[in-house]
């Protein structure tokens, strides 16, 4: 009975695969890994002199939290697969670690590297980085018996841990933030960075930020306040979370806030007008002063002014004839930092020094008339029931009210005028007692 070409390759395959795996175990392959896992025989406790060891094991360095082993295959006897046995030093104790079904089958991947706990208080910041065994082969027959003999013995190390980043930089100055950088590791293994934080150079150090990628090194560590001094490390990190060595502590400053304006004084004062004046701030970088101003019984200031950085006088025409008002200021830089207030002071708004006496003919009052300032008269009102009645314009400094009873209380005010009918600030109330029998002339 002939064959094609193509039964006759698929019946030297199946031959071979049975030579194979002549134990009839099944060996299968974590293609994830690079491990063999395996359904062979149970390993009986006697040993099989007669079979030989595997020759020429190798175990490869440098790998994270892994090391792969490779073996020359024993072709003859009745080898059904390998042991992988481990040790922490050459001399042993070697414990086992995995069963390799199949002669074929001449690799495997040691992915649990960590080693034995040891006392609590050793560092075990990562214990799967850079961590040495010692390994040994050797091959177990058909029925289970593993052989007496075994491999020379290797080592190999897991990669170290990530070095600590170089060049490391804080940037002092800044407002309310710290820039970071720092060179980029050249260890391909290294996954990223760890940005820890403390007051002080001994720590304790808090975690910032953890960055994703070897590439990824500058960091701004922002929401900070102003005049704080910090201390910052970096350590690099690789994929399955290893730690290195951190960096030496760098410091850093955030900016200060400005300092508050001195001097503030009231440098002129007209009716209705407080003239202030104060020092520049030492700062080059003041763009803006804001003055503040809080009249009796207010809860809060209000602006009076925003004023240029290089401005040092500002104008307040809101000013009641002999009001008290207290004043203070706040200087802001180009980065929007705002000095503490200004010492506040108290300033006496000019008024009309208005005075009042019972004559004969009436109330007499008498005022400053405030020329200088332009002013040509003021209107001089009495307080009624409802409202305030309006008695008359004199260009003089005083006024006689002529319309008033004995026994009577009046309220007068005066505001004054100029020629093309500006008004000033109305006069503080001034209040006058009649009595009830007129004086002697």
């Amino acid at each position: 009975m002939s064959r094609s070409p193509g039964a006759v390759a698929i019946a030297i395959a199946l031959a071979l695969l049975a030579s194979a795996c002549s134990t009839r175990s099944i060996w299968l392959t974590d293609w994830s890994t690079g491990r063999w896992s395996s359904q062979g025989p149970a390993l009986l406790e006697s040993a099989d002199p007669e079979l030989e060891a595997p020759q020429q094991l190798v175990a490869s360095s440098g790998e994270l939290r892994a090391i792969p082993l490779k073996w020359e295959p024993v072709l003859v006897g009745r080898v059904a697969g390998y042991l992988v046995e481990r040790a922490a030093t050459r001399e042993g104790p070697f414990e086992r670690l995995a069963q390799v079904s199949g002669r074929l089958n001449t690799r495997y991947v040691d992915a649990e590297t960590v080693p034995p706990a040891g006392p609590s208080d050793e560092p075990t910041a990562a214990p799967e980085d850079g961590v040495t065994w010692f390994y040994r082969v050797r091959t177990f027959s058909e029925s289970g018996q593993p052989a007496v003999s075994a491999s020379s013995i290797t080592t190999a190390t897991t990669a170290p841990p990530p070095g600590a980043p170089e060049d490391l930089r804080a940037y002092s100055r800044q407002p309310r933030q710290v820039p970071l950088s720092w060179s980029a590791s050249e260890d391909p293994l290294v996954h990223g960075y760890r940005v820890e934080r403390s007051p002080t150079a001994r720590g304790p150090f808090e975690l910032v930020a953890e960055l994703e990628g070897r590439h990824e090194t500058t960091y701004i560590d922002v929401g900070l306040g102003d005049l704080r001094v910090f201390y910052y490390r970096v350590i690099a990190t690789n994929s399955r979370g290893g730690l290195g060595s951190p960096t030496d502590p760098v410091q850093a400053v955030t900016k200060p806030e400005p300092l508050p304006p001195v001097k503030l004084h009231a440098a002129e004062q007209r009716l209705g007008i407080n003239v202030l004046a104060w020092e520049p701030n030492v700062e080059a970088d003041i763009v803006e002063y804001r003055v503040l101003r809080t009249r009796a019984g207010a809860d809060r200031a209000a602006v009076v002014a925003v004023v240029p950085g290089d401005s040092s006088r500002v104008e307040d025409r809101a000013v009641g004839a002999g009001e008290t008002m207290d004043y203070s200021i706040v200087a802001i830089d180009r980065d929007g930092l705002e000095s503490s207030p200004a010492e506040p002071i108290r300033v006496v708004g000019e008024g009309y020094r208005l005075e009042a006496s019972v004559e004969p003919g009436g109330v007499r009052l008498h005022w400053d008339g405030r020329a200088e300032e332009g002013y040509h008269g003021g209107h001089v009102f009495r307080q009624g029931l409802f409202q305030w009645r309006d008695l008359g314009f004199s260009a003089e400094d005083g006024f006689l009210d002529t319309s008033v009873e004995p026994g009577r209380r009046y309220r007068y005010s005066v505001v004054l005028e100029t020629p093309d009918r500006q008004v000033a600030p109305r006069s503080q109330s001034l209040e006058v007692a009649v009595p009830e029998a007129a004086p002697d002339a």
